[in-house]
């Protein structure tokens, strides 16, 4: 039974849920100590707490979920949602990390097969590792996204220790791209930015989302995974509970919780790195509400489908053709890059932004564009 990988939640925090009104949280979701569990199929979005921080012994964090995170979780409104919403509570430590991680992959491999999306709180950012190995079951390929101040391909001057470097090295790669949001440059190596442009993944640097935070939102649109480090948030907006003075905003950091959600194709959003910190409670809190409301928006749209609802614009640069789509009920694009005779596999349309679009219109090929389509071109 799922349910023996979890602490159930305490009676204090289920006491605190008793006491909200009707419309909070704490009422309207289902609670691992409060309420049965016995039917995965009236499920939509599960919920759970990591404190697993043994992969660096060096650092010590402590988080306990029921002490602060969900007290502010559960005393927030209840979106206009019409989904099922469990949380599971605190998943449990095994005697070693191999333990824990095996616990985590076969939880996640169970909810996304039946279709549960999954959303968790807290734990080591090398638990994506887990993360991704879970999914290599379902899926043929996989597309990961961080937020976070650093691309973290290398830890100790080590590639072969960092928990990206394992996903990309790995033998039976089902990585299909990789994507960062957020990394800052001074705190990024000249070698890492190299490994991103020469394994053709995308980032988008903080001084872009800066610029305009929706630049972020094909990358998200498309991920399967999640992983946000909270060292992505300026310090400045958690009360200085870290060194990084630069960063996301709190409200930066809740659009793109919502916008990680809102994408048809995400299974896990995952919040890593935080300690029992109250206003980083707070904020966490907030995020996980953007996300199950961005999981409650999401609509179901598809460009070579439903030609109805959708507006068409060729543009042609430098002999190379391109196909942009634009859905006339969300206003989202698309781009299909049509050079039959340049591309040597399978062609896909992409998404994109209608930045993207008025570059092109401009005889400019954007960067997204060309970083997603240059394994096409012969």
């Amino acid at each position: 039974m799922i349910l023996e990988y979890f602490n159930s939640v305490d009676d204090h925090t289920l006491d605190f849920a008793s006491r909200q009104n009707s419309d909070q949280l704490g009422k309207k979701i289902g609670i691992n100590g409060r309420d049965v569990f016995n039917d995965y199929l009236n499920i939509d979005i599960a919920i759970f707490s990591i404190s697993e921080y043994r992969h660096d012994k060096s650092i010590k964090k402590v988080f306990n979920a029921d002490k602060d995170f969900r007290k502010k979780l559960y005393s927030l409104y209840f979106g206009n949602w019409n989904k099922k919403i469990y949380d599971f509570g605190c998943l449990l430590d095994g005697n070693q990390v191999s333990d824990t991680e095996f616990a985590i992959e076969k939880i996640i491999q169970f909810f996304v097969k039946n279709q549960i999306f999954v959303v968790t709180i807290g734990g080591s950012q090398n638990i994506t590792t887990n993360l991704y190995s879970s999914l290599k079951t379902i899926l043929n390929s996989i597309n990961l996204v961080t937020v976070d101040n650093k691309l973290d391909f290398t830890k100790n001057n080590n590639i072969e220790e960092s928990y990206l470097s394992k996903i990309i090295l790995d033998d039976q790669n089902r990585l299909n791209q990789f994507s960062n949001i957020g990394f800052q440059k001074h705190l990024t190596s000249m070698d890492e930015i190299e490994l991103i442009n020469k394994m053709k993944f995308e980032s988008l640097n903080l001084g872009k989302i800066k610029s305009d935070i929706n630049e972020a939102e094909p990358v998200l649109r498309d991920s399967n995974i999640v992983s946000f480090d909270i060292k992505s948030i300026k310090s400045g907006d958690i009360n200085n509970a870290h060194q990084y003075p630069n960063g996301l905003t709190s409200y930066e950091f809740c659009s793109l919780s919502r916008f990680s959600g809102s994408g048809l194709k995400s299974k896990i959003v995952s919040f890593f790195e935080n300690w029992d910190f109250s206003i980083m409670n707070s904020l966490l809190a907030e995020a996980v509400w953007y996300v199950i409301d961005g999981f409650n928006s999401r609509f179901d749209e598809n460009p070579e489908e439903d030609s109805k609802d959708f507006v068409y614009y060729h543009i042609e640069v430098d002999n190379y053709k391109f196909k942009f789509y634009k859905s006339l009920i969300t206003k989202r694009w698309w781009v299909e890059f049509i050079n039959d005779e340049l591309i040597s596999i399978e062609k896909d349309i992409i998404s994109c932004t209608e930045n993207d679009y008025y570059s092109c219109k401009n005889s400019i090929i954007s960067e997204r564009i060309l970083t997603r389509l240059k394994n096409k071109i012969t």
